[in-house]
């Protein structure tokens, strides 16, 4: 089986980290995968290279750069047998690839769910050009069951949406540095009950409603302590705001989230915007408790007072509730924490995603 997988970045995202995780799976069970990004290589372009898949970055300069989309469109000489498309453009393209080669075009879909159950809105051309090409997709993977009733409504065909959930190898959720080292550096004492939340500083992710619920918890417990590793947009915002609502500390872009979420006490996911972040599996994967706000796939994953705490989006007030919950029952949130890595490892693996790719991948070139 032949593989081309197409994308806008390999950066840092979550949808990119399921790429990461997957081709490079795909690889070493001897499926012949190739990976073209349009515009920019991002920080994740390096793990497929390291892996040893083929890997090229186009490095578009728009839609009107005419030379970078011939190089894509001639990726169809490679002769693929399935197209893997994630994000718009990348479809667009993808599909025309796919008709050239006389392949199967395939979207891996990771579209954020918004609190009303739709698609992230694309761009009025986009949507436009969506519903062109999406009765023509033939098959979709979806990561989370709230995304299939909007997909439809977009026009992608119901019985060509499949669902394979996002996952972890056990390797890719596990920090190197001692929890007490983490948290030395982060300047947490031992009587701190240390929240992280995990985000892209993007509108969409509330990370503002995470500042306030730290601010309005520790009215009651002193102890919880805020955590945010992430760099965006609004950066300059949140850190105005964190000066106005203590108890939170912004840590800039990092890498190395599996110390942080080890150096935590619980996690949280604000986003109003979701499908099955990467981040939340990664806090099931090392035993933390998860706040997440009821969006995408994370009631999904996470079962409310078992495994964690789902909040309506963008409630603060119910969101510093829950985080109190947590601090002031310790033993709880750890008990909590232990059963998210069981059900994460239970049912969102890495061996079990790769199962169902190939599944679905061969499923659809029959």
């Amino acid at each position: 089986m032949r593989l081309l997988f197409v994308c806008p970045d390999m950066d840092t995202g979550g949808a990119q980290r399921q790429w990461a995780t997957l081709v490079p799976a795909l690889h070493a069970r001897g499926i012949e995968v190739r990976v073209v990004c349009f515009a920019q290589a991002g920080a994740l372009f390096g793990e497929l290279e390291h892996a040893g898949v083929p890997a090229v970055c186009l490095n578009m300069r728009g839609r009107g750069d005419l030379s970078a989309l011939r190089r894509a469109l001639a990726e169809a000489g490679g002769r693929p047998d399935a197209v893997v498309t994630r994000a718009v453009s990348p479809q667009l393209v993808g599909e025309a690839i796919a008709r050239r080669a006389g392949a199967r075009h395939v979207l891996s879909e990771h579209t954020p769910l918004t609190p009303e159950g739709e698609l992230l809105p694309a761009r009025p051309h986009q949507r436009l050009l969506l519903r062109l090409v999406a009765p023509r997709v033939d098959r979709v993977i979806a990561v989370a069951e709230r995304q299939i009733d909007p997909l439809v409504r977009i026009g992608y065909r119901r019985e060509r949406i499949v669902v394979v959930p996002n996952g972890l190898f056990p390797a890719d959720g596990s920090g190197s540095a001692p929890r007490d080292e983490t948290r030395r550096a982060l300047g947490l004492f031992e009587r701190d009950f240390a929240v992280l939340c995990l985000a892209g500083l993007r509108p969409e992710k509330r990370v503002d409603a995470f500042l306030e619920a730290v601010a309005l918890a520790r009215e009651r417990v002193p102890a919880l302590r805020g955590l945010v590793a992430g760099d965006g947009p609004e950066r300059a915002r949140l850190e105005r705001l964190a000066g106005e609502w203590a108890g939170t500390r912004l840590l800039g872009a990092r890498g190395d989230a599996p110390e942080l979420i080890l150096a935590a006490d619980a996690v949280c996911l604000p986003s109003e915007a979701e499908a099955l972040p990467m981040s939340l599996l990664e806090a099931m994967a090392l035993g933390r408790p998860v706040v997440a706000a009821d969006v995408g796939g994370a009631a999904e994953a996470i079962v409310h007072g078992q495994v964690g705490l789902i909040v309506p989006p963008g409630d603060a007030a119910a969101t510093a509730d829950a985080l109190m919950a947590l601090a002031r029952a310790p033993e709880r949130a750890r008990a909590m924490g232990e059963r998210g890595r069981a059900r994460q490892r239970a049912r969102y693996g890495g061996e079990a995603m790769v199962d169902g790719y190939v599944r679905e991948l061969e499923a659809a070139l029959r």
